[in-house]
């Protein structure tokens, strides 16, 4: 016997406001994310923990190629590696950094004199930086070979302590390696002020130099306009079936950075239940219920019927 399951309007109301409420939700946090000029997906792809934790943070722009240098098991000499980490940072500001300021503002002789002394100034300062944390870097890189020895071990995935004691191990060097990167991130930037000190009025018309993209400028922006498109179709109701599927995938990307089953990570079963909520709203009709659907819905429905009508006319 074949049972055909109908809705009550209330359920039909409390379906239509769980829609809207969602979409609000996608929509505000799309809106904070676009009208802040510093928020940046970075942080929460640093973080991410578990599996998935390396695809997602291969998105991660490469501070002066740390990456490449500081988390390496190719190489034997730990000190040498940090001494080239750091001869790279230098050479960087003088070979690319100065003479993009050069360029960008026409400085003159002798801003240019100014501004190779500068670059001097603050080379010395990261070979400072460098001096009174040498010790700590070269036992990083010592410590991140350590880390690659432990997850190739046949038991590292199957023994669960084993397996907590290489993700704590993971995230206090990522915890470290991002403290350093934060300290020469702020030492670049005091690099720049004291370059900007020497430009004149006119100069400074010509704006900020121009930043270079990276790949997290592409994430942001998709991850951006991509929640505000979700929650804006939710709220008015428009092809609610694909808003709620890609909101969905959404929401399945946050728990896979931040598995809840995965010990020491955020908490993200809030947004696990609210993607199974979206998922149940994908099976029902709610975007013709109080949405634009219904009007697309109509109007398709309604060229089908009047082209089936014709076809009726036409045989008969």
């Amino acid at each position: 016997m074949l049972y055909r399951h109908g809705i009550g309007t209330a359920t039909v109301v409390m379906l239509v406001v769980l829609r809207l409420n969602i979409g609000w939700h996608f929509f505000h946090e799309g809106v904070n994310h676009y009208t802040d000029p510093l928020w940046t997906s970075e942080a929460t792809l640093r973080g991410a923990k578990g599996p998935l934790a390396p695809f997602y943070q291969s998105y991660l722009p490469d501070y002066h190629g740390m990456e490449y240098w500081l988390h390496t098991e190719q190489r034997e000499d730990n000190g040498k590696v940090v001494k080239e980490w750091i001869d790279d940072i230098q050479k960087n500001w003088n070979d690319e950094r100065r003479p993009e300021w050069i360029k960008h503002y026409e400085l003159d002789k002798k801003q240019q004199d100014l501004a190779s002394q500068i670059t001097r100034d603050y080379q010395g300062k990261v070979r400072s930086w460098y001096s009174s944390n040498k010790d700590d870097l070269e036992n990083h890189v010592h410590q991140w070979k350590r880390l690659g020895e432990k997850r190739r071990a046949p038991d590292a995935e199957t023994v669960p302590f084993r397996r907590q004691r290489v993700a704590q191990s993971q995230a206090e060097l990522n915890a470290e390696s991002s403290r350093w990167r934060e300290e020469l991130l702020a030492l670049e930037v005091e690099f720049d002020n004291a370059l900007s000190e020497i430009l004149t009025d006119e100069q400074r018309t010509r704006g900020d130099l121009p930043r270079r993209a990276t790949s997290i400028d592409l994430v942001d922006s998709v991850m951006t306009y991509a929640i505000l498109a979700i929650g804006l179709m939710l709220i008015l109701g428009l092809f609610t079936r694909t808003a709620c599927v890609a909101g969905a995938m959404f929401l399945l990307s946050i728990v896979s950075m931040q598995p809840f089953w995965v010990s020491e990570t955020i908490p993200t079963y809030n947004q696990f239940v609210e993607m199974f909520a979206l998922l149940m709203l994908a099976t029902t009709h709610v975007g013709r219920w109080g949405g634009l659907d219904f009007f697309i819905h109509n109007l398709v429905l309604g060229r089908a019927r009047a082209r089936k009508g014709n076809d009726d006319v036409l045989e008969s």
